[in-house]
């Protein structure tokens, strides 16, 4: 009796621990669910975006210039605020002043906008700056930045930026002709027809070797370095410096030699050029060869894309039709291809057309970019590619042959994905880990019920 009892007792035990196992497993489930929708709320809320476009009305300034920056927040939802760092190179640009809001020192200045009192979706902001030596900067966001929406919770916006390219020129002094020190002096030894490069019809090449300046108080001794290097009419990207060795340029010239003017270190270096010779369209390689007095060697090596000069409408793009297809023809001839945007078109670029010829031509074109002189065509001419178009020079480059220079010019986007593509980047880590999570639970709440159902 008392034994019957007893399992009776332990059976009524097992069914209240059963009950609350299946109550205790249900209010997890039920957690998971509330963590899961949660999670989805919040990510929903962050996958709302501003976009931070930096820009200026010409990229290409003169040294003492004033030069204004305008930096653009806009979002499809109204903004209450903006915080973030800004870089720069302050030996070219000279920071001034952007209001009470914007503060700025050495190479970095600040937007603090958090204490707005009226909300909007486009905000501006105008930075000013004095163009103070010659060179390329770059003006780009740095983290920490923070663009806050205009809801209950000023919850925190998913930003992308581009980068902002200025070069800066040296200003011309009219009717001053260049210093003598800035190129190097010929030989005696040379005719007078071969000292600006060239040769007369029959005459044999000189050779790639430029003459050595006379010494000078300024030398170093041994050096295997060039004090300057330049090219005409020509930007390096980057700025020339002795102790960097690689440079890329875009050369506009219908010339088959360029005249390159260079000063080394030590006048009684010996100083080679090679590859300055039967220069054609597109990439070309020219290296500067300095050799010490003890031996010592330093290759400068410059990569130039020749673009040539066509004044001659004939030369001008045109577009002719042909069973269906469409070609243009100039300075090189491709066919007018299809293209599957998300496989061949680079980030960044969005669909437009441009008339070429009269013609309405299917190109591709910065986003944000503005009144852009340069678009890009998918073609074939000896192989199926891109090609980026000229509009005020109508020519067709090889987009592979000037992505470096064009990229410098304009700048690209820093976001590689966009907001609804980070909104499901996002998800998938927040299934996973309440999944996760979940299944632990039920691990956990599985094996208690198992070892109360032994007892």
């Amino acid at each position: 009796m008392k034994q019957a009892s007893r399992i009776s007792e332990r059976r009524a035990d097992l069914a209240v621990r059963k009950r609350r196992a299946g109550r205790l497993l249900l209010g997890i489930l039920f957690a998971c669910i509330f963590c899961f929708v949660g999670g989805i709320c919040e990510k929903k809320a962050m996958a709302r975006g501003a976009s931070i476009t930096i820009s200026t009305k010409n990229n290409t300034v003169l040294k003492g210039d004033t030069v204004y920056v305008v930096i653009t927040v806009k979002s499809s939802e109204p903004i209450k605020g903006f915080e973030g760092y800004f870089t720069y190179n302050s030996r070219i640009l000279q920071f001034v002043t952007g209001g009470n809001i914007t503060h700025g020192n050495d190479d970095t200045f600040r937007i603090n906008d958090t204490n707005r009192t009226t909300s909007a979706a486009k905000i501006t902001y105008s930075v000013k700056f004095i163009a103070r030596k010659a060179g390329s900067v770059s003006i780009s966001l740095r983290k920490p930045y923070h663009a806050y929406a205009d809801d209950d919770t000023s919850s925190e916006m998913s930003v992308s930026y581009n980068t902002l390219n200025i070069l800066v020129k040296k200003k011309p002094e009219a009717g001053k002709e260049p210093e003598a020190s800035e190129a190097p002096k010929p030989s005696p030894s040379k005719k007078p027809e071969e000292q600006d490069g060239t040769r007369q019809p029959g005459q044999s090449a000189a050779p790639e070797v430029s003459a050595v300046p006379t010494p000078g108080k300024n030398d170093v001794p041994g050096s295997a370095r060039l004090r300057k290097l330049s090219i005409e009419g020509v930007e390096f990207v980057p700025e020339f410096e002795p102790g960097i060795r690689k440079y890329s340029a875009l050369v506009e010239t219908d010339a088959k030699e360029l005249k390159i003017d260079y000063q080394a270190k030590d006048s009684q270096a010996n100083v080679v050029i090679k590859g300055n010779k039967n220069l054609a369209e597109g990439k070309n390689t020219v290296k500067v060869i300095v050799t010490s007095t003890a031996g010592e060697k330093t290759v400068y090596r410059l990569s130039l894309t020749i673009q040539h000069i066509n004044n001659n409408k004939a030369n001008r793009i045109t577009v002719t039709e042909k069973k269906g297809k469409v070609y243009l023809k100039g300075n090189s001839k491709i066919e007018v291809l299809p293209v599957k945007e998300d496989e061949v078109v680079p980030e960044g670029f969005e669909k437009t057309q441009t008339t070429i010829d009269g013609k309405e031509i299917t190109s591709y074109a910065l986003k944000d970019g503005g009144e852009s002189s340069f678009v890009l065509i998918y073609g074939k001419g000896n192989k199926e590619e891109l090609y980026l178009y000229d509009k005020e020079e109508s020519t067709l480059m090889p987009y592979q042959k000037v992505k470096s220079w064009y990229r410098s010019l304009n700048g690209g986007s820093i976001s590689t994905i966009t907001d609804e593509e980070r909104m499901i980047q996002s998800l998938k880590y927040v299934i996973g880990i309440m999944a996760a999570f979940c299944g632990l639970l039920l691990v956990i709440t599985v094996a208690a019920s198992i070892r109360a159902h032994r007892h």
